[in-house]
Order: C-alpha cells, then structure tokens, then sequence
C-alpha cells in the first residue's frame, strides 16, 4: 500500500456526509441497455453534496456473477453492531 493509498483510506468513514461515495441513485430501478446488458444508476456523493449520476454496465455474465456474490454476502448473518457501523 502507498503513503497516498494510506492516507485516503485513513479518512473513510461510516458517515454519509464526509468522504466520496458512489450509491445506488434512490427511486431508479435496474434496466436493460439497448445492447442487452443491466445498468445499475448509481449516484456520487462527495461530503454529502451531490456530484453526478452515472450508471454500472455490466455484461449478463458479469451481473449473474454480482447476483451470486451477493447472494453469498446475504447469507451470511453479520453480527448486527457490525451491520450497524458500515454503510
């Protein structure tokens, strides 16, 4: 890890409004693109000002793979103080 990386990381917080965050953009549902694949709008977040909106496009594949993976996560019965801190 590199001083730079160090540094940015050190200041991640759990608080919505400090640090640059990348959500999903409230009230947009997934969609398929023209091409066929799934697009996820998605919201940037600095200091809990909002900066732009953009979207995730991912391949069948690529969505049935974050599909699986979160499946896993969700599995998963997180200790609930835990799940309380991160977001």
């Amino acid at each position: 890890m590199t001083a730079t990386q160090r540094r940015q990381s050190a200041g991640k917080t759990a608080n919505p409004n400090q640090g640059v965050r990348i959500e999903r953009l409230p009230g947009r549902a997934l969609r398929r693109t023209g091409a066929g694949r799934v697009a996820l709008p998605l919201w940037v977040v600095n200091d809990g000002l909002h900066v732009g909106d953009g979207e995730l496009v991912m391949t069948f594949d690529e969505a049935t793979h974050l599909y699986a993976e979160l499946g896993r996560l969700l599995a998963e019965q997180p200790d609930e103080s835990r799940a309380q801190g991160e977001q």
